[in-house]
């Protein structure tokens, strides 16, 4: 059980990072496309399309992986520790990230948002991995 928690993790980061490296470029070309600057970088950088559903694959692929490797985390931690949920900072703060994750699909899908707004939000979520990681850290 804790290979697949490790496997379905590392599988879930990999493609949230890839979503906020789309997230990111796609708020530098919206910037330089808004201030009317196009230059040689733009020409260089994929088209906002491409950004916008690159973001949206990658964030509907991590999340699953994110939930699978959430239950197995729960699965393992009854295993080693005799409880599912012991309230411990790595715990709660992986089911924030979860439902930060889902309140971005959930607004793409439901209340059809894109762009701009659903980039910074992949950033706010990427920025709470990295948080979660050097947080539990002891």
């Amino acid at each position: 059980m804790f290979n697949l928690h490790i496997i379905a993790i590392s599988l879930s980061y990999t493609a949230f990072f890839t979503a906020s490296v789309a997230a990111v470029l796609y708020i530098i070309q919206d910037r330089f496309l808004k201030s009317k600057r196009a230059g040689m970088i733009l020409n260089r950088l994929p088209n906002l399309l491409f950004l916008d559903r690159l973001n949206y694959r990658a964030i509907g692929l991590g999340f699953p992986m994110l939930t699978l490797s959430i239950i197995s985390g729960f699965i393992w931690a009854e295993h080693t520790r005799g409880t599912y949920w012991s309230y411990n900072p790595r715990q709660i703060y992986s089911f924030a990230l979860w439902l930060v994750y889902a309140l971005i699909l959930h607004v793409r899908l439901s209340a059809k948002l894109r762009g701009r707004k659903v980039a910074q939000l992949s950033l706010l979520a990427f920025c709470m991995i990295i948080f979660t990681l050097f947080s539990s850290c002891r």
